[in-house]
Order: structure tokens, then C-alpha cells, then sequence
């Protein structure tokens, strides 16, 4: 069990040495959600957001139509509280609880949900770090009375994304084991999903879409191991499994007996083995399934296929420690360590023991700075990893606040936790999530005479390179220019080694060099405000186009449409083709969008039938044709009685264009007002009323010679008995005020207020 709030920070530095920093947990752009947490309705949802810039920018439940914006400065933390609505609580139903931060500099995001004695937070990765393709890592649930179970979230960030989900346990709804089935989100969905049975796990469930989107998983509040009476809520943050990795060392949580791993595969036939002091373990594992275990020391993790690796903290009624709880994070593996990381620890609420836990090359420790102090000058624990001592993990048993460490050596892995005496936190650091392939190195192609980029953005001198260019040249260069002298397939291969761990990789592609095309465009679209746009290009073989136009318009169809075309859509369209990374000459369409004619009716008009009055001639204006509501086709029209009139009319660009008008009856109105009636009940005369027609409004008021009110009526058709609070009066002269509503000949309105006496007899 947690109490109350603990909030880590993690803002990650400068890229410069190790890998790709396109792919990291700092970004402009993202999306998350929170699932189910043990206290619904009550806990508490919290976005932190920090920068090694000053920045601004803001937060947003975009379908709730709920939205903050914040600033935040340089190395500090921004905490903003999101509405209860957002955390998700239907399994396998589509929900519109997805949170969006936008940022104008990078950011680092975490996110936090507690409530008294239960909490867990976790990083958030960038759009940029997410993927089309998951395997869910959480931990078995609990039932103590009502079932708390595992769970995953998926998030929308496109719309018309199609997910395929194929589930390792049986889901609340009841789907088995096994079961793959679809969904489809739109941008700012949410989706949860959550096992059946208290002791279900849904660690293993394989996810996959057409698009990016993003996945968080846990547990809505579980004991780690099950079988500990301490429990509490598990929420991480999912990677892709394109930023999976082969090797990974594991640094043991401080003062803890032992902590559980979990490692999943990816593929059929992953081999594992997990190596410490002692004879290495070893494990075989297919794709989707896991293995469990406990270590206490520091391992070395390797697989001959990518694995994910989980690390979980134990709760303290089972590690004999007075303060700690169960947290999760997920493992970076050692190609992703970085040369500068800046964690933030936190004393939120109850921790009183904080930690930073450091994975680096065993001859780069030496070289470490933590704080601007070297780490030999510290009260730092080094211990070596497995018998080879290759790498080494460190521990630093830390104050709150920020604490940047810096690498001038390969890099380091960085982890920040905390103990409370009933709750606890921890966090991976971050990493450059980075995916190298021969396709993000090595160009498919280019042009004959142009010259070709090849560029690793991988520093020398952790790398080396060796690039055979499949011409006869060759060079050692990290990025270069090359020009091939003919057309024709060269096959490219890079020789890439990198000396902190140790491996070389060899990357291939065949290099197609073509002549430059001319992509052409048929005709030059003319349309009408509303209709659609059909930009052409003729066809080339095997290209891949690109239109760029007007209002910041990019589309990679060949012959893309845009539909309900406006003024603001006309201009120059460019279209481009590229074949094997040849791009072809461009090619313009220069679009014209015609406004539509706007006939004039003028405004809605009345008239008079029992007036001796000229009748209505309608006159939209001058056009090609016309159409009326009845289907004739003259440029005028004859209204011969009140009703609603339609006109449409084409122009000289066959564009087509609408009023109506609608003619009402209205006469001038007409009233009178007697001066004696007889309210006896002979049947004539029985009544003083105003007598008229057209009345739009009436207040008639009536008094006697004292000026007391006797009766009041403010409907048109008022009328007085000639009685006071139901009893007849005596025949006197009694004196009316009345405000009458009329209307004009033309149809417009006045008031006018008249008075006088009206007598009454018997």
C-alpha cells in the first residue's frame, strides 16, 4: 500500500554520442490515458511536465473539449490535475478519454495516479517514439472480494486507426484466450481492456495496427509477488517492439531482498540467458510467452531475438525492509544509453528514502559526473555485472531535488525510485529509442549526375564505419556525399562497429541510380465552390508522389481529391515523382475554384390579398438560367398568392447558386373601440372589446372613476363582462387605456397606445 502522491521527473539532455535522437522520450507532441485505478471516482490524475527549456504549451482531453495551457522553466516541473472523467473504466468498450500535450520546445512527460495509500506513475514516450506494433507487460491481478485486474490501455492518435488485438487471457467481457479480434480509433480514443479473473494476467497480449498509437499497461491493484499482502495500482508505459533490444543489464533495487523479472519475446525461438556471479540461466521462449524469476544481484540479460524486460519492486511486508511498495518499470537495453541524464527525485507525501540506480561500461565509471562531483568522490555502491565485469551498476542513495549525471565515456542507464513507508516510485530514465536499419541508413537511390547522402548521425569515435559502395570505392566517413557515374544497381553494404558493446553489424540495400522523369499533369482542374478537386498526374513507373499546394497542402497520392473545395484552395499545385529516390521534374496544376452566383431575392415580404395592391415580381438578377421552385425556367417570377419562393441560378462557369424568400399575408391593421355596451346576457352586445383585424398585440386595461383597475387582458381577442372579481357592476362610465401591436401596409410593426370612456347600461 501507497499514501498519497510521489511524483518523478526526468528531463533527458542532449543526444551527442550514442544513437538516433529522433526516437527518445523527449518531444513536442503526445498522447496517454490512465486505466483503472483501485479507488474509482477518488484517486487522483496528474500530467508533470519538465524541459531543459524554457517553454509553454498545452494540455488537452480533445473530445471532452477540456483544455489548459502551462509554462514551464528550464529544469523545473510542471504539475497540472486532469478531470475524474479521464481515467477509463469499460473494458473493451471505446471510450474519448485520451489526454494530448503539445509543447513548443522539447518536454519530458510523466504522468501520475494515487489516492491514499495506492500510487504509480510512469514516462510517457513522444509520438515520434511510438509504434504500429505492442507486447503487453503487466502482472496478475487480485480479488479480495471484488476482482482487481490486470489491464491494458491503447490510445487513438489517428483517425481511422485499425487495431488487432489477440489476447494471452480471457477479458471481462468473456473473449478466451487466444481470441484475436479488431477494433477501429479514432484520434483522442481510448480503449481498455481488463483480464476476468482476479488471478488472470494479460501480460503477452499482442497488439498491432495500421497506424501509430500508443499503450500503457498494470494492474488496477495487485501484491508483486501475488502472494504479498502489500498491494498496489501498476501503470507503464509500453514500448514499441521495433526499440526492443538483445542485451540489458539489470541493477538491483537498494536494500531489497530480491526483485522479480519478467522477459517477453517477441519471436519463436528466443534464447535468454541471464548471467551473474554465478553458472548463467537460460530460458527458450516463443513469441508472446514470458518467463518469471527472482535476482538479487546485478545480471546481464542477452537473447539472440529482441526481449522486453520488466523489473518490479517488492512490497516491504515481503522484503523485510521497513519502507517500499510495489512499482514497475520497463529495462533499457544498453544501446540505448545516453551520454547526459537529469532525473528528479521527489519527498511528495511520505518518501523518506530516495535512489538513483546507474548502469555503465565498468571502465567508464571512473569518468562518470554526478552533480559536477565524479562518482569516486560520492558514497556511491559499484558492484560489477556477471563474471566478464564488463559493466558495472551503481547506486547513490540520494537528497530530492534534480540530479543530472554525465557520461564522458560511452554513456550511462539511469533509474530513479523512492521509499515511503507505505508507498513508493520508480522510473527508467528515459533512452534514445532507436531503431537502425539499412533503411534509415543507406538510400534506396537517386538520379544519375546527382549526388547521394548517406548519413548515420552515429558519433565517432564509440563508432567505426566501413562503407563498400558497390562501385569499386569505399570509405571510412560517418556521413558523405557520392555521385555514381551510370545508371545501373549498385549493392551497398556499411560494416558499423561499436566499440562500447563490443559488436559489428553489417547493413545492405541495393542502390538503384535512374534517369530523372518528367511527371506531368493532364489538365489544369476549374471548379465550383462546394465540389471536389481532382488533382491527376500521369502515371510513372514505380513512383511515389508527393502534391504540395496551397494553405500548406502535402498529399502522397497519385491522384488525390479534395473534397468541398473553397476560394481559398485555388492556386498552383506542384506534384512530384521519385522512383528509387529519384525525383522527377516537378509538374503544376494550377487550380481555379469559382465562387457560386448569388441570386437576390431580396428579404422575406408580405403582402395583402384584400388590398387592391400591384402583386409581387421576383427578380434574382442577371444569369445563364434559372430554375424555380415549381420547375419553370423564367429569369422572373409572378406571386400571385403568399408562400415560400426558391430560385436557382447558373453562371457562365456552370456554377450553380440558391436564394428563397418567403411571403407572408399581412394587412395594414384595422380596430375599433365602442363607447357603450350591454353585458346582460341577451346575447348582443354582451362585451367591450376592440374590434379589428391584423392585431399583432393588445393590452386593454379598464377603470373606474377612481382609478382602481377592474380588469386587464393582454390577448388580442381580451374582452371585459363589465364585472369585478366575478360580481356585475352598476351601469356607470368607466375609462380604458389600450396598447394595440399593429402592422403597416409594408408589413413593418408600430405600437400605439388610444383611451377613452365606454358606458355601461342594462
Amino acid at each position: 500500500m501507497k499514501t498519497g502522491k510521489i511524483f518523478l521527473l526526468s528531463c533527458l539532455f542532449c543526444c551527442s554520442a550514442p544513437f538516433v535522437c529522433a526516437q527518445s522520450n523527449e518531444g513536442n507532441h503526445f498522447w496517454f490515458g490512465f486505466m483503472q485505478h483501485h479507488d474509482v471516482g477518488e484517486n487522483s490524475m496528474v500530467v508533470m511536465i519538465t524541459s531543459k527549456y524554457n517553454t509553454s504549451g498545452v494540455v488537452r482531453i480533445p473530445l471532452h473539449a477540456w483544455e489548459v495551457s502551462f509554462n514551464v522553466n528550464a529544469n523545473s516541473v510542471t504539475i497540472l490535475p486532469l478531470p475524474s472523467y479521464v481515467e477509463n473504466l469499460n473494458s473493451e468498450a471505446i471510450d474519448d478519454n485520451g489526454v494530448e500535450v503539445l509543447s513548443n520546445a522539447p518536454v519530458s512527460v510523466y504522468i501520475h495516479q494515487y489516492y491514499k495509500s495506492r500510487s504509480e506513475a510512469t514516462l510517457v514516450l513522444p509520438i515520434s517514439s511510438l509504434g504500429q506494433e505492442y507486447y503487453m507487460m503487466s502482472y496478475t491481478g487480485n480479488q479480495q472480494g471484488a476482482v482487481y485486474p490486470s489491464e491494458f490501455l491503447l490510445l487513438g492518435m489517428e483517425d481511422s486507426t485499425n487495431i488487432s488485438i489477440t489476447l494471452s487471457d480471457q477479458t471481462e467481457s468473456g473473449k478466451p484466450a487466444g481470441t484475436t479480434y479488431q477494433i477501429q480509433l479514432q484520434t483522442g480514443e481510448s480503449y481498455l481492456v481488463q483480464a476476468k479473473q482476479g488471478a488472470g494476467d494479460l501480460t503477452g497480449t499482442y497488439v498491432k495496427g495500421d497506424k501509430k498509437f500508443n499503450a500503457l499497461s498494470g494492474s488496477v491493484w495487485t501484491g508483486v509477488p501475488a502472494t504479498c499482502s502489500f498491494r498496489d495500482n501498476l501503470l507503464e508505459q509500453m514500448y514499441p517492439v521495433p526499440t526492443w533490444g538483445k542485451q540489458f543489464v539489470s541493477a538491483p533495487f537498494a536494500h531489497m531482498p530480491y526483485d522479480i523479472f519478467r522477459v517477453l519475446a517477441a519471436e519463436d525461438s528466443t534464447n535468454v540467458t541471464v548471467q551473474g556471479s554465478g553458472a548463467p540461466v537460460q530460458y527458450s521462449l516463443n513469441k508472446g510467452a514470458y518467463v518469471e524469476y527472482q535476482r538479487s544481484e546485478p545480471t546481464k540479460i542477452t537473447a539472440n531475438h529482441p526481449i522486453t524486460v520488466a523489473q518490479y519492486l517488492i512490497g516491504s511486508a515481503c522484503s523485510g525492509y521497513p519502507v517500499g511498495d510495489p512499482s514497475m518499470i520497463l529495462l533499457n537495453s544498453i544501446s540505448q544509453i545516453r551520454d547526459t541524464v537529469t532525473l528528479y527525485n521527489s519527498s511528495f507525501e511520505a518518501i523518506v528514502e530516495n535512489y538513483i540506480n546507474l548502469i555503465a561500461k565498468t571502465d567508464d565509471v571512473s569518468a562518470i559526473y554526478f552533480d559536477g562531483q565524479l562518482l569516486s568522490n560520492l558514497n556511491a555502491i559499484v558492484q560489477p555485472v556477471g563474471a566478464d565485469s564488463n559493466f558495472s551498476v551503481v547506486t547513490i542513495a540520494v537528497q530530492v531535488g534534480p540530479h543530472t549525471i554525465i557520461s564522458q565515456g560511452c554513456g550511462v542507464i539511469a533509474s530513479a525510485y523512492g521509499y515511503g513507508y507505505l508507498e513508493s516510485y520508480a522510473y527508467g530514465g528515459g533512452a534514445s529509442f532507436s531503431r537502425i536499419d539499412d533503411n534509415n541508413l543507406i538510400p534506396e537511390g537517386g538520379c544519375l549526375t546527382d549526388s547521394l547522402f548517406f548519413q548515420t548521425d552515429l558519433k565517432m569515435p564509440r563508432f567505426s564505419f566501413k562503407w563498400d559502395l558497390g562501385d569499386g570505392t569505399s570509405t571510412g566517413a560517418a556521413s558523405f556525399y557520392h555521385k555514381y557515374a551510370a545508371i545501373g544497381t549498385y549493392k551497398v553494404q556499411l560494416f558499423l562497429t561499436d566499440h562500447c558493446l563490443n559488436t559489428t553489424d553489417t547493413f545492405s540495400r541495393d542502390v538503384q541510380i535512374t534517369l530523372r522523369q518528367a511527371a506531368e499533369v493532364p489538365a489544369d482542374p476549374e471548379v465550383c465552390v462546394g465540389a471536389s478537386i481532382s488533382l491527376n498526374a500521369d502515371d510513372i513507373t514505380g513512383a511515389i508522389y508527393r502534391w504540395d499546394g496551397p494553405n500548406q497542402f502535402v498529399s502522397f497520392e497519385q491522384n488525390p481529391d479534395l473534397p468541398a473545395a473553397t476560394v481559398a484552395m485555388a492556386g498552383q499545385y506542384t506534384v512530384v515523382g521519385t522512383v528509387k529516390g529519384c525525383e522527377s521534374y516537378p509538374a503544376y496544376a494550377q487550380v481555379v475554384v469559382h465562387p457560386l452566383p448569388e441570386p437576390a431575392l431580396g428579404q422575406d415580404t408580405f403582402v395583402c390579398p384584400d388590398e387592391n395592391l400591384p402583386l409581387t415580381v421576383l427578380n434574382p438578377g442577371t444569369f445563364e438560367q434559372y430554375q424555380w421552385q415549381d420547375q419553370s425556367r423564367s429569369a422572373t417570377y409572378t406571386v400571385v398568392e403568399p408562400g415560400f419562393y426558391a430560385v436557382l441560378v447558373k453562371d457562365e462557369y456552370d456554377c450553380w447558386g440558391s436564394d428563397t424568400i418567403q411571403v407572408s399575408t399581412v394587412c395594414p391593421t384595422k380596430y375599433y373601440i365602442p363607447n357603450v355596451f350591454s353585458p346582460n346576457d341577451d346575447g348582443i352586445n354582451d362585451y367591450f372589446d376592440v374590434l379589428g383585424s391584423d392585431i399583432r398585440s393588445l393590452n386593454l386595461r379598464v377603470f373606474d372613476r377612481w382609478g382602481n383597475l377592474l380588469f386587464e387582458g393582454t390577448q388580442a381577442t381580451a374582452r371585459w363582462d363589465g364585472s369585478y372579481r366575478g360580481k356585475p357592476l352598476t351601469p356607470d362610465v368607466y375609462t380604458w387605456v389600450a396598447q394595440i401591436g399593429a402592422y403597416n401596409s409594408d408589413g413593418s410593426t408600430y405600437e400605439v397606445e388610444v383611451h377613452g370612456t365606454i358606458t355601461l347600461v342594462k
